[in-house]
């Protein structure tokens, strides 16, 4: 298989806020950051009555630490080389995609109905001898 050089990558670049109209900002973020940012605000703005929420006391904890939290955790951390999200997405579509499958496509038996699920390990068989 021969591999193709791209230069897309370059194009690709991730925008920085370092100033928001003349306040400027300890560090800089991303847009990405500052979305993660917004939406787990929001979540925890209305999930905020609800029990683990609701036992949290402190404000400044609850309205900008478990934000904070959430957008270093979804910005920096990765699992087999994804961020958070695409690996949640993945797991979840292997959980609804169809098991038994041929290039991709869902097989269909006309006459046996398979519901279990079967997993194939090509190996060798060792027989044991007295």
């Amino acid at each position: 298989m021969k591999k193709l050089k791209s230069y897309t990558r370059i194009w690709s670049v991730e925008k920085v806020i370092y100033a928001i109209n003349d306040f400027r900002l300890p560090f800089p973020v991303t847009f990405n950051q500052m979305t993660w940012f917004v939406l787990s605000l929001l979540a925890v703005i209305l999930l905020g009555n609800l029990p683990p929420l609701s036992l949290i006391d402190g404000a400044l904890l609850k309205y900008v630490g478990i934000p904070v939290g959430i957008t270093w955790f979804m910005s920096k951390k990765s699992f087999d080389g994804k961020k958070p999200y695409g690996f949640l997405k993945s797991v979840v579509t292997y959980f609804i995609r169809p098991k038994v499958t041929y290039a991709g496509k869902l097989v269909k038996f006309q006459k046996k109905k398979v519901d279990e699920e079967i997993t194939a390990v090509r190996g060798k068989v060792h027989a044991l001898s007295d």
